[in-house]
């Protein structure tokens, strides 16, 4: 592999480990030691973690190494915000003839079942990631690709902050947005986008109080 690829490498095993909640925050990193582990030189790991620093993921501490960084309540409000922006802005582009969005509904329904499922069986991580899946795919109906992959970059760090939380807390009954979810699919399938805005302008409200409600602010 050449210098770019490790560096690429390094940078997704990286942040896959702290997105999933397996390095937590105020974990301490050390360069030389992620060298060995992924047997590699430290060169692609500094630039992996130059680029993880970048995206609020680590910051790096003088003399001391690297520090998994958390992501508190106010940024995941804001993050939440900006995921509601582009639910909405969706839902408003669905309300016209003229744009082609293709909504594969049958497969909203599977991520709500699966949520249904997970949560039945305490299994938050897959929960999680349905509850996510479901928002993804109303906004790459739009087929725009900034739009997406902005998602994806909130995506992980409002994911990264529901595992955290949860292994935390795992005696706390935790936040549901199946009622959500379900509620939006049952507009959408109405044809009802206006219905379908109202439901996620809830979501902002709905967060706060329960993070309230558990003192995670």
């Amino acid at each position: 592999m050449n210098k770019i690829s490790l560096v690429d490498t390094a940078y997704m095993m990286l942040r896959e480990r702290m997105v999933c909640g397996e390095l937590m925050p105020e974990t301490l990193l050390s360069e030389n030691e992620l060298a060995e582990e992924y047997q590699m030189s430290r060169t692609p790991i500094r630039h992996a973690i130059a680029r993880l620093e970048s995206e609020g993921y680590v910051t790096s501490l003088k003399n001391r190494g690297v520090l998994v960084k958390d992501v508190g309540g106010k940024e995941f409000l804001d993050l939440i915000e900006q995921i509601q922006s582009m639910l909405f802005y969706s839902f408003e582009m669905m309300k016209n003839p003229n744009r082609e969005i293709y909504l594969n509904l049958e497969s909203l329904a599977a991520h709500v079942e699966v949520q249904r499922t997970a949560e039945k069986r305490n299994d938050y991580a897959l929960y999680t990631e349905h509850h996510f899946l479901f928002m993804r795919e109303i906004v790459e109906s739009l087929n725009n690709g900034v739009m997406l992959n902005t998602f994806d970059s909130f995506r992980d760090k409002l994911y990264m902050y529901s595992i955290v939380r949860f292994k935390r807390t795992p005696h706390i009954k935790h936040y549901s947005a199946i009622g959500i979810n379900r509620d939006t699919l049952h507009a959408l399938s109405s044809n009802d986008y206006k219905a379908a805005q109202e439901v996620v302008l809830s979501l902002i409200p709905i967060t706060r109080e329960r993070m309230l409600v558990t003192g995670q602010f």
